[in-house]
């Protein structure tokens, strides 16, 4: 459901919303006071989708050391849901913000309880139809987004508006190197004059683009490994007539340069997508032909990538990897409209853990 545009108009909800975190130790909650019962707690959250259009993403709670689950997180905090179509999280100074892309809204919730404050600012629009939030100080993030050509900067304690960045294109994911932000251009549905086979560097200090480095096709995941260089999966828009090989790309930040690493055959059932890595930052993982698969940054090839969690029929989604444990955790969309699942691996492959999320289980946050 994400990964067409799942973004048409706002769809404005008189909802309490919320968030929660990044791969960050806590800190204690803002008010001592509050109910918390996942406090100094690590967990992975999970943002399920939900079904476009109707309004029913929510969060999913899971306790690695327990392993215990609790679905509806942000409703049972909150008496509402989080709106239509939940894309990403990000946790911050023990806040959690959460991008709520076809409502087109950012929310505000604690990280600990899911709760949100509702005597501050909390809820935050004005974006076309925001995608990612990336934070680099207690004042100042930057907002995605798949349908404006504008990288947006706001103040996440004031939840308000700062300024923008013209990228000239669609804006997806991104990653930091140093005072350097990497953005992703993936998608020209809504700008259809673009070019999106770029990454765009933006200097974080003065608020200004850079460079456009050139990769492949739809580049939809990037992460930064051991040596400080960028890896970007670029999907090839293999079901278009522009259609071209599926790549995957290392981008060097000192020289601004892209070489591309491994060529995917682009005529196989399904075409590499999504992106993660271990925490070692040695170990590559995605999707191809609908099995997680796996490459060493030192050997990368397609003939390298001989490990792999076989789907056995289920719909994998989305991939992340635990940033301490090194598990490897996979999302099954099941059939997109009845709830989804989760799999926890080990590291070898091993599956450890399998618990019911919400509906298309997709973005998850380890804290």
């Amino acid at each position: 459901m994400k990964r067409f545009g799942i973004i048409f108009s706002c769809l404005v909800l008189s909802l309490l919303f919320a968030c929660k975190p990044d791969p960050v130790e806590p800190d204690t909650p803002d008010d001592p006071g509050q109910d918390t019962t996942i406090v100094n707690h690590r967990g992975v959250l999970i943002i399920n989708e939900g079904t476009f259009t109707y309004a029913n993403s929510s969060l999913t709670f899971y306790d690695p050391l327990a392993d215990t689950v609790e679905n509806y997180v942000f409703l049972n905090a909150n008496g509402a849901t989080l709106g239509d179509v939940g894309e990403s999280m990000c946790v911050l100074d023990g806040q959690l913000y959460i991008v709520v892309n076809n409502s087109n809204l950012i929310y505000k919730a604690n990280a600990y309880n899911f709760k949100c404050d509702l005597n501050g600012a909390y809820m935050m629009t004005g974006f076309y139809s925001p995608r990612f939030m990336h934070p680099v100080s207690s004042t100042k993030a930057y907002v995605s987004d798949i349908v404006g050509t504008e990288l947006w900067i706001i103040n996440p304690q004031t939840m308000t508006h700062t300024g923008s960045i013209p990228m000239g294109k669609s804006t997806e994911t991104m990653v930091q190197v140093g005072q350097e932000l990497y953005v992703a251009n993936w998608s020209k549905y809504y700008v259809q004059d673009m070019e999106n086979n770029t990454v765009q560097v933006v200097d974080i200090n003065n608020d200004t683009k850079i460079a456009d480095i050139t990769v492949g096709i739809e580049p939809n995941g990037m992460v930064v490994d051991r040596n400080g260089k960028i890896w970007v999966l670029c999907e090839g828009a293999v079901w278009t007539e522009d259609a071209e090989d599926p790549t995957l790309w290392r981008i060097d930040p000192e020289t601004k340069q892209a070489e591309c690493m491994v060529t995917f055959d682009k005529n196989n059932y399904d075409n590499p997508h999504e992106l993660a890595i271990d925490p070692s930052g040695t170990l590559l993982y995605y999707f191809r032909n609908g099995d997680v698969h796996r490459v060493n940054i030192d050997t990368p090839s397609e003939e390298d990538d001989s490990f792999m969690i076989p789907n056995e029929g289920r719909l994998f989604y989305k991939i992340a990897v635990d940033p301490w444990e090194g598990d490897v955790y996979v999302t099954d969309a099941r059939n997109y409209v009845m709830e989804g699942a989760v799999y926890r691996y080990s590291d070898d492959g091993v599956l450890k853990f399998t618990f019911d999320a919400g509906i298309i289980p997709a973005y998850m946050l380890f804290y």
